[in-house]
């Protein structure tokens, strides 16, 4: 996003003391608490939050921080609103968020096929820093494929 607006001082300093306290109970396995603070970091960006400093990363935190707690069908309610923020070109950094909710949802075909997108794009690197089990899947399965489709 261009053009975003900086976020009233008082505003960014809630936003900083809720996430702070969302790590912290995340860490100590309180999910709804934590969710509680993450929903309030979120209401701390003034309407239209797209328009704001903060927002658009705080969406695909959003989306990160229900796939981790084991809760992919809320992640992919906010995967929308993190593809807005980041623009009308679709971006890797939310694209690969996005397959790895559609991988940890069980959604194995929709995960493949952004994984194939990126990989095919970038190679290995946006799956650096990343669960390893992200990219041994993509691998297998492009080789099933691969077998699969030799064999036809």
């Amino acid at each position: 996003m261009t053009d975003v607006l900086p976020l009233p001082p008082e505003a960014e300093t809630k936003l900083y003391e809720y996430g702070a306290l969302s790590r912290k109970a995340e860490e100590a396995g309180d999910f709804a608490t934590a969710e509680k603070y993450v929903l309030a970091c979120w209401n701390c960006i003034p309407d239209p939050k797209l328009s704001y400093d903060h927002a658009q990363s705080m969406t695909a935190d959003l989306v990160t921080f229900y796939r981790d707690i084991g809760q992919p069908q809320k992640a992919k309610e906010w995967l929308p609103l993190a593809r807005e923020a980041y623009g009308p070109e679709p971006d890797s950094y939310v694209e690969f968020i996005a397959a790895t909710v559609h991988y940890e949802a069980g959604e194995l075909d929709q995960a493949f096929d952004l994984f194939d997108g990126l990989f095919k794009a970038y190679k290995t690197r946006p799956f650096q820093g990343e669960k390893p089990e992200y990219l041994a899947f993509y691998l297998d399965s492009a080789k099933a494929q691969k077998e699969k489709h030799g064999a036809a």
